[in-house]
């Protein structure tokens, strides 16, 4: 295969990973394997499946090359698969219960991936209890973003019981040798060449966003820097919002992760929906805002103000198969100041509807502009004391969660055979940033994964479980 580099945005999740800080996401499928022979699906035959269905997932063979001395960002080069390592099996111990499958989940989510093979693990787990199985999937935010992800799940499951035959192929070719170390040098200095040019072109859409940097944000004359140089390029800038309240998920986190999930009707979603006519994403919204505004009056902590949270966006053609990321994000706020249900998803709806007018000149967009015009041997250390000094600047943090909301499959599909009951996705928490919502659809649910730091939110599956007391309370206004 040609190598192709790492996208800037793909490299920025490179640069901010450390000895803490993980930045794969997952998918936590749960199955019904009881129809298969011996009622229950094995790893042999998950390594089947999966060797078998390698030519359609490209990103299960392809691992990192670097540049010598950092000249340029990485390489993605074709790699052999060891599926004796990537294709794991574990079981939970007796009774296997949820509890248990949460934490054995975060323990496998906690642990960062191996940059010298393709960067993607899958634990079979069994165990669990009422005959059920679980398969978790984890694979860097470099590789593929939320709906590469999916696609990924597809290109593995089926919508009959039946696995799909394909044709006979010949095995696996090996994967050629890696490039020398001469060739990427040479190429490390032709980018390092091209460098400069990249910084000039890409520094007017910087200097137009960086207000909302975390720490650069609250510098004297920044903002007037901003709108200035929006006015200059003629360039609509984003509606200015508070900046966010800290929070005691806002802080520096730890190596452990703790996870959460639950599930809701679609239909009652879709119900609150038509209701109020507002979209899927604004319910979540206020879902999230309301299990939040629980949390914190719990906790003693409910700031005046309404937290803010980042919203990724998908640009990403459903019927690309690229490697990397193609999507943008918005900065909004959520309203977990207002008390009633209903207020809160008006005020949400109005809040993302603001914030989309917006796209593309927010805080995630500004962050990998500035990237981009570091020079690459300079990245990792750029991104890392952004995101250290996003702990302690003043008025920061910039953002207080990540809330994700990714449409999933909606016809009901088969691994290897055993059915898929629900998907949970889960990703990654980062300094400033301590928790991350995530919901999908699948079918007639919607799957929530709450990912957390260990200590800052012992509590997490509170989050996950109030979700639901959240769209159940707007399905009980609906009824009234």
């Amino acid at each position: 295969m040609t190598m192709q580099q790492v996208d800037d945005l793909g490299a920025t999740y490179l640069a901010a990973e450390n000895e803490r800080v993980r930045t794969h996401t997952a998918a936590l499928v749960l199955l019904d394997a009881t129809a298969l022979p011996g009622g229950a699906l094995t790893v042999a035959q998950l390594r089947e499946l999966v060797l078998e269905r390698l030519d359609l997932v490209p990103a299960f063979r392809r691992r990192l090359a670097g540049v010598p001395l950092g000249l340029d960002r990485p390489y993605w080069i074709e790699s052999d698969v060891e599926l004796d390592y990537h294709v794991r099996e574990v079981a939970l111990p007796a009774p296997g219960n949820d509890e248990q499958l949460r934490e054995q989940v975060a323990r496998i989510f906690s642990r960062p991936l191996d940059r010298g093979r393709p960067l993607w693990e899958m634990y079979l787990i069994q165990g669990l209890t009422g005959g059920r199985s679980a398969v978790l999937t984890k694979i860097h935010h470099a590789i593929a973003d939320a709906r590469a992800g999916v696609q990924i799940l597809t290109a593995l499951t089926d919508t009959t019981p039946s696995p799909r035959r394909r044709a006979a192929s010949p095995p696996h070719p090996s994967a050629p040798p890696p490039p020398a170390s001469l060739t990427m040098l040479f190429r490390g200095l032709r980018g390092a060449v091209r460098q400069p040019v990249r910084a000039v072109s890409g520094l007017p859409a910087a200097l137009t966003g960086i207000d909302e940097l975390p720490v650069f944000g609250t510098m004297p004359g920044v903002r007037l820097l901003g709108a200035t140089t929006a006015f200059v390029r003629r360039k609509r800038r984003h509606t200015a919002i508070a900046r966010a309240p800290r929070t005691s998920f806002n802080r520096r986190i730890s190596r452990q992760r703790r996870i959460g999930f639950a599930t809701v009707a679609l239909d009652d979603v879709r119900l609150v929906k038509n209701h109020f006519a507002v979209s899927v994403n604004d319910v979540v919204m206020a879902m999230s805002a309301g299990a939040l505004r629980r949390w914190l009056l719990e906790h003693a902590e409910l700031p005046a103000q309404s937290l803010t949270a980042v919203v990724p966006v998908a640009l990403r053609d459903p019927r690309s198969t690229d490697l990397g990321n193609d999507l943008s994000a918005v900065v909004v706020p959520i309203p977990t100041d207002v008390d009633d249900p209903a207020a809160r998803l008006a005020v949400a709806h109005r809040a993302m509807l603001a914030a989309l007018r917006d796209l593309g000149t927010t805080a995630p967009d500004a962050l990998v502009d500035t990237i981009r015009m570091v020079p690459p041997a300079f990245a990792v250390r750029t991104v890392q004391l952004l995101s250290r000094l996003n702990t302690w600047a003043p008025r920061t943090p910039a953002m207080n969660v990540n809330i994700s909301n990714v449409r999933g499959p909606q016809e009901p599909l088969y691994l290897a055979g055993a059915e898929v009951k629900s998907i949970v996705p889960l990703a990654g928490i980062t300094d400033g940033l301590g928790l991350n919502l995530t919901v999908l659809s699948y079918r007639d649910r919607l799957a929530v994964g709450v990912v957390a730091d260990r200590d800052q939110m012992p509590d997490v599956q509170r989050i996950a479980d109030w979700m639901g007391d959240e769209l159940a309370a707007l399905v009980k206004f609906v009824a009234h």
